[in-house]
């Protein structure tokens, strides 16, 4: 169930900002700073699924209705054409990877089940319009 996703974000340049946006860029505007891709092959995309499914989500002061953690580390490296960029990886917690391992090992479930204390969400009659 490890999984690792790359992600490369590289700074943005006024030219790279250009040539991204064409006609629609303006100088006056805002832009990131950093942009890149991130590219999940198909066994990564099973492999992270099965584990957000699996994970247990942990209430914390900033989340209190749960999170499921992912680990991220960075590099600097350099492209093959000079540019220095930021490789982050995203990979399973340990300690949330064997959690896991450890529920289905003692035959135990790990389908994270709502809390006692979260209320039902309520839903809006607007929130259901989406307008395309």
């Amino acid at each position: 169930m490890e999984f690792k996703v790359n992600l490369a974000l590289f700074k943005s340049t006024e030219e790279s900002l250009k040539a991204r946006y064409k006609e629609k860029y303006d100088p006056n505007k805002k832009y990131p700073q950093y942009s890149g891709n991130m590219q999940v092959t198909q066994m990564d995309i099973v492999k992270m699924v099965n584990y957000l499914q699996k994970a247990k989500p942990e209430a914390t002061d900033y989340n209190p209705e749960g999170v499921v953690t992912v680990r991220a580390v960075g590099y600097i490296n350099t492209s093959k054409n000079g540019l220095q960029y930021l490789s982050i990886n995203l990979e399973p917690d340990y300690k949330t990877l064997k959690a896991i391992e450890e529920a289905e090992m003692s035959g135990g479930t790990t389908t994270p089940t709502p809390s006692a204390t979260t209320a039902p969400r309520t839903v809006d009659k607007e929130e259901d319009f989406i307008p395309f």
